[in-house]
């Protein structure tokens, strides 16, 4: 369950501060605690209101409840990229390698010479997870979709 903000707001934030001072004293690699707590003591973070302050939350809790996670962190809505930008450009940029942002993705959908034959690779059998996020326009993202959104979405 979400905390209610019922408390100081700047209490709640120094304790979520706090949390990810001690997940990343034993997690140095949980990018959701590092960029969270930068993103909290930044101009951005420090101006949330209450009610986008839980929505960072929501966006950040799984980090912080699986503090040997690396990543752990999802946004609920598309535009929580953009008004989070300042938390999401720095883990995609980190967990991409980019910190300056120069890369640029390039899709090549060109299969012409390539061989999938994972015995060669020495592999007998081969178990795969294709993880898919889901943004359609006027659609939460799924960990904000409720049960009437959510059969709405699957229609």
């Amino acid at each position: 369950t979400l905390p209610a903000i019922d408390m100081d707001k700047d209490k709640f934030v120094q304790e979520l501060v706090a949390e990810c001072s001690e997940i990343l004293k034993s997690n140095p690699g949980n990018r959701c605690a590092k960029y969270c707590k930068e993103y909290l003591e930044s101009d951005d973070g420090k101006h949330l209101e209450a009610k986008d302050l839980m929505t960072f939350y929501k966006c950040v809790k799984t980090g912080m409840d699986n503090a040997d996670s690396s990543l752990g962190c999802y946004a609920m809505t598309p535009l929580d990229y953009s008004k989070f930008g300042g938390f999401f450009d720095k883990v995609v940029r980190d967990y991409h390698g980019d910190e300056a942002g120069d890369k640029k993705h390039i899709t090549d959908w060109n299969i012409e010479g390539a061989d999938y034959d994972v015995k060669k690779l020495g592999q007998d059998e081969l178990s795969m997870r294709v993880r898919v996020g889901r943004n359609l326009l006027g659609f939460n993202l799924p960990g904000e979709m409720g049960k009437e959104e959510r059969i709405k979405f699957e229609q």
